[in-house]
């Protein structure tokens, strides 16, 4: 755990602690839950399944008790993870229309890569910014006032 101390007013000190969220551990098996019983059964309910493992869009959803794993997916029942953790799949995309394309990413080494993304994901925070960063600890905004900046002034 990481802590820190910071002063909250003149005779408050407030103490934080940041530690990991602990995660669900998830048995490395295919799992249907009592009313979608197979494969087929999801797709008449969803249309199409794609497993999604992007939690911050808001169009991924978990169904109680669905889950697969990379070994299904790549039809390879011998496929044995390192990480089984990483290689379930519990969530689906719940969109109606999906757009995939290839971002390229450049390693340190200069290498470029093509990788395929979804172009349809939204995490519903788009152009937010935090104009609080702008401020002083007093409130005052850094850089003084625009009332400061006049004519007068210029140049000193």
């Amino acid at each position: 755990m990481v802590g820190g101390l910071s002063r909250v007013g003149k005779d408050e000190i407030r103490i934080g602690f940041n530690a990991p969220i602990e995660k669900e551990h998830k048995e490395y098996e295919d799992r249907f839950p009592d009313d979608l019983k197979t494969l087929e059964d999801v797709k008449q309910k969803y249309g199409k399944v794609v497993w999604c493992q992007y939690t911050k869009c808001k169009f991924n959803e978990a169904v109680q008790g669905l889950q697969r794993t990379s070994g299904t997916l790549l039809k390879n029942r011998a496929y044995v993870p390192i990480n089984e953790q990483e290689h379930i799949w519990a969530n689906i995309c719940t969109r109606d229309e999906i757009g995939i394309k290839f971002d390229t990413v450049v390693t340190a080494s200069g290498s470029k890569f093509k990788v395929p993304s979804c172009f349809s994901s939204v995490s519903g925070v788009s152009g937010h910014k935090d104009w609080s960063s702008l401020l002083q600890g007093d409130g005052s905004p850094f850089g003084g006032s625009i009332e400061s900046q006049n004519s007068r002034n210029a140049g000193y």
